[in-house]
């Protein structure tokens, strides 16, 4: 079972996400933003007078503005470098420059590339110890097809917030299938990510256990 949700930040809550505009910022950027969310920081684009950037939101209520040498170009292709500063809303002595790969920055010598960029974001907020921390929320979740092939698809018990009970409950649910006829045929994922596919005459169901979202810690 894949893992590649587990904390990452929640997606930013506001009204903006079915903007057109919004969203194609927002999947123009998608390696940097997704790269940004497994720091994991609650990451925005953000559209101010006229203005394109990336925002961070950081634990101390700065916050991380990434553009390019001014805003941040529609079309990728033509960045001119990364910009990030760190700024407060209420605070306007927090400012400073976090990473500065335009034609005149530090960084000038690694351009457009992300993998740089990202790493010098994450360096600066664990050094300062700015980035939030997350509770993974997981589910024991059933999918299958009935004996009248219908499809089966529910979460069956949570969430939780702690994985020993996740796993536990997951190993109640499998064994109440065994006992009611059902016979397991694979089975992956240890005590990790488990996931087992089971048949019983004319039925068959896969029981897994899914991160399904996170909150603060």
């Amino acid at each position: 079972m894949s893992n590649d949700l587990a904390q990452m930040a929640p997606m930013p809550v506001h009204g903006n996400t079915d903007d057109p505009l919004w969203r194609k910022l927002w999947n123009a950027y998608e390696p940097v933003i997704t790269a940004l969310r497994r720091i994991p920081l609650v990451t925005d684009v953000e559209i101010s007078n006229g203005m394109f950037g990336i925002t961070a939101d950081l634990t101390d209520g700065s916050r991380l503005w990434i553009a390019s040498v001014t805003e941040l170009p529609l079309d990728p292709s033509k960045l001119e470098g990364f910009l990030v500063t760190r700024g407060h809303d209420d605070n306007p002595t927090v400012d400073e420059v976090v990473y500065d790969s335009t034609q005149d920055g530090e960084q000038s010598d690694r351009g457009n590339n992300v993998v740089p960029l990202i790493q010098a974001i994450t360096a600066f907020v664990t050094e300062r110890r700015l980035a939030p921390t997350f509770i993974d929320l997981l589910s024991v979740q059933i999918s299958g097809v009935t004996g009248k092939h219908t499809t089966l698809s529910k979460p069956y018990a949570g969430p939780f917030d702690d994985r020993h009970e996740a796993v536990k409950q997951y190993g109640y649910v499998t064994y109440e299938l065994m006992e009611t006829g059902w016979r397991c045929v694979h089975e992956q994922g240890g005590t990790e990510w488990p996931l087992t596919i089971w048949i019983r005459t004319g039925e068959v169901a896969t029981v897994y256990l899914a991160h399904i979202g996170c909150i603060p810690a």
